[in-house]
């Protein structure tokens, strides 16, 4: 039985990159991993006995082809099974674009305590750390990246949020969060889009520390 789950891949995003990036992260924080990209094994019985759930992954499907309209894989027995994971003490990373396209009025939304909006096109911006007392920035500075800028809702009255992305146009959108759900813990970071992304040391450092965070060490 694993410590970790970790969803990984869609159509935009590769898993290999992901589980590349993120899972010598798990790994080195002790944790036995559990690598997938089939969405359908998300379930109460695979979540059970785990420590942590990583997602990075949207919530869109192409049953019918591409050409076609996606639709949202998540079930309602998922939902459920991710929620209370979360209550009944379990941890959850949030990463990139998981909470893209997901139902927007469930258990997952609830649990994810944000929703995505758009991302422009790869380009270059800057992250700012705006809480430097937070336990996930803990020797991350300010720096620059070039990725995807997500821009999320997210209720600001149930998360601390202690980092924004700040694209060259002005606009601005969180690019990181956490909040304490139930028993349970969930941080949302927004980097992530290529495994050079997940690669960049500042990026490495928010992971680390966000799994610690998440583990409770």
């Amino acid at each position: 039985m694993a410590d970790a789950v970790f969803l990984g891949g869609d159509r935009y995003h590769k898993a290999e990159e992901a589980h590349a990036g993120i899972g010598p992260v798990l790994e080195g924080a002790g944790l036995s991993v559990h690598y997938t990209d089939d969405f359908g094994s998300i379930n109460a019985d695979l979540l059970d006995g785990a420590k942590l759930l990583v997602f990075l992954r949207d919530g869109m499907d192409w049953p019918n082809g591409h050409d076609a309209d996606p639709v949202r894989w998540m079930q309602p027995h998922q939902e459920e099974a991710i929620e209370q994971f979360v209550l009944n003490g379990g941890s959850f990373l949030v990463m990139h674009n998981s909470a893209w396209n997901y139902p927007w009025d469930g258990g997952y939304r609830r649990t994810v305590a944000g929703y995505f909006q758009f991302h422009p096109p790869f380009q270059h911006f800057s992250v700012e750390i705006t809480d430097t007392t937070h336990p996930i920035t803990a020797g991350v500075e300010s720096y620059e990246i070039d990725d995807e800028q997500h821009f999320i809702w997210f209720d600001k009255e149930r998360v601390d949020l202690f980092s924004v992305s700040q694209g060259e146009d002005g606009r601005q959108s969180a690019s990181g969060y956490s909040h304490e759900y139930g028993k349970g813990r969930v941080a949302y970071l927004a980097n992530g889009h290529r495994l050079s992304v997940l690669q960049q040391d500042p990026v490495q450092k928010l992971l680390s520390n966000a799994v610690n965070w998440l583990l409770r060490k």
